[in-house]
């Protein structure tokens, strides 16, 4: 197989897209879409820019939700990609992206009420993770630079139409992740879009 050497500067190379819950200092929820993890038993592991809302939240208050969207959801996620929970927006984010107060709204979803007392789940993610903060590192301190989270999930919540009624567990026969591969939407099949930012800039 013949190869080339191209820049490794944004690697997204296909990983599921995830919705990150955090509460705000005045206890309003802050949606963050991201799709730099994985996990490991029960164990999440996260990136997220070092200088964004997400992280400060988590800073303070360690507890989180993590949802992860069908492939059906894609236009949902990308109603609120040019969005940042912070205000006033950073000088590094300016040009591309507008403070949101209420990504929920603009995205079109619908709150849940953790059970376990954190922030809110999103009721039409398929998959819910509610989970509280173990270790954070920051990678660079530098305005675009990155920190991981590794998170302890507490609960996971499943949508009955994705069990195995055998196993008890996620069947992934019936369960469609969206997936973000180099700044495009895909299911477990052929594209479903373009990340509209991504053509802008």
């Amino acid at each position: 197989m013949k190869t080339i050497r191209i820049p490794a500067r944004s690697m997204y190379y296909g990983t599921p897209v995830a919705l990150v819950c955090t509460e705000n200092s005045d206890g309003s929820d802050n949606l963050t879409p991201m799709s730099s993890s994985w996990s490991l038993r029960d164990f999440l592991v996260l990136g997220l820019g070092s200088a964004s809302q997400a992280m400060e939240n988590l800073r303070h208050r360690p507890r989180l939700t993590v949802n992860l969207p069908s492939a059906e959801m894609w236009e949902s996620i990308e109603r609120i990609a040019a969005f940042t929970g912070k205000n006033p927006v950073p000088d590094h984010k300016a040009g591309q992206f507008s403070y949101c107060r209420d990504k929920f709204e603009v995205a079109g979803l619908t709150r849940l009420t953790s059970t376990e007392g954190g922030p809110s789940r999103v009721a039409e993610c398929p998959i819910q993770i509610e989970a509280v903060v173990n270790t954070m590192t920051d990678v660079s301190d530098d305005p675009e630079g990155f920190s991981v989270i590794i998170a302890k999930a507490i609960v996971l919540h499943a949508a009955v139409g994705i069990i195995n009624e055998t196993s008890g567990q996620i069947d992934p026969a019936k369960w469609d992740p969206l997936v973000f591969s180099y700044r495009t939407y895909h299911g477990l099949g052929p594209e479903l879009g373009c990340m509209a930012r991504s053509v802008r800039s």
